[in-house]
């Protein structure tokens, strides 16, 4: 198996079913870079860097955690439920 760290991609015999990477040290240096990833998005969205809708290309505030604007959120939100109400009348 390879290492799942970018920098290592070191080949391993996994001891667990689930291990993805070849040493602790790998891990812990792969999920320090996943955190400083997330928290420097969160800084640049906070500081008001601009980001669109992933549906309709419309500017997000920067009070919108959502990768969709509210008007594209409820299209999706009524779509889904009404696939759901469909799945439900064809079961019954």
């Amino acid at each position: 198996m390879i290492c799942a760290n970018s920098e290592c991609k070191a080949d391993f015999v996994p001891k667990t079913h689930n291990q993805k990477y070849c040493t602790d040290e790998c891990c812990r240096v792969a999920t320090n870079r996943r955190i400083m990833e997330k928290y420097y998005e969160k800084k640049a969205i906070r500081n008001g860097a601009a980001r669109p809708c992933s549906k309709c290309k419309a500017q997000l505030s920067r009070y919108n955690t959502s990768d969709f604007c509210s008007t594209c959120e409820k299209t999706i939100n009524a779509d889904l439920k009404n696939k759901l109400f469909r799945m439900i009348d064809d079961i019954s």
